[in-house]
């Protein structure tokens, strides 16, 4: 099995999976749909591509929590006013239309994504580095921080996320978040796996995970 590891950093991440609407979520870490849109924007996937999506989302995804960040809410309006003298309408109506949108501040994760179609993965690596499209962290005002190919590693994801260097002045144990079979204990699930990014016909599949904790430098010594 070959993994493409991928840093995702920046001073703001949102990676909603439930919120529409007024209340625009994120989760606590990357989700699958994000991450997978994230690699999809790298190779220049067109939104109708169900193929290569399939393929994407047939690869494994693990997460590590290198820094969980902290949770900002931004209040939002659109519309409303005037424009050139006139009223500002949005969705039929004069009045701005509120919402309340959430982020991750100066949040760190390194994602690892891998299977057994090697090709692919190394597709996604050299995308990476020479990304087709603009890539975001989770939404358009979610700009990376750093270079998002971190390496490739002829593991599994999860064990590409075991071994791979952490900063050691963390001195403390990190979560990683890894997919598991549906029985497996602690197994959560997730409707988070695409199947379709097509404008106005978005689907998702459910998937299982679990998380783990890979040991901080003092402890793995001791």
């Amino acid at each position: 099995m070959k993994s493409v590891l991928i840093r995702l950093e920046g001073p703001l991440q949102s990676w909603g999976t439930q919120g529409r609407f007024e209340i625009r979520d994120t989760d606590a870490e990357p989700s699958k749909s994000g991450v997978l849109g994230f690699v999809g924007a790298a190779l220049g996937m067109p939104r109708d591509d169900d193929t290569t999506l399939a393929r994407l989302a047939a690869l494994e995804l693990a997460v590590r929590v290198d820094r969980p960040g902290r949770l900002l809410r931004d209040y939002h309006t659109s519309g409303g006013g005037t424009f050139r003298g006139r009223p500002h309408s949005v969705f039929g109506t004069k009045n701005p239309v509120p919402s309340h949108r959430h982020y991750l501040a100066d949040a760190s994760f390194l994602a690892a994504l891998g299977g057994e179609e090697h090709e692919l993965v190394e597709a996604i690596g050299k995308a990476l580095q020479t990304p087709r499209w603009p890539l975001f962290l989770g939404r358009k005002a979610c700009a990376c921080a750093v270079p998002p190919f971190a390496g490739m590693r002829e593991v599994d994801p999860r064990e590409a996320l075991r071994v791979e260097h952490r900063d050691e002045s963390v001195d403390y144990p990190l979560r990683m978040i890894r997919e598991c079979r549906p029985e497996d204990d602690g197994a959560v699930p997730r409707q988070d796996v695409p199947l379709s990014f097509r404008l106005y016909e978005r689907r998702h599949a459910r998937r299982f995970v679990r998380d783990e904790w890979i040991s901080s430098p003092s402890t793995a010594r001791g």
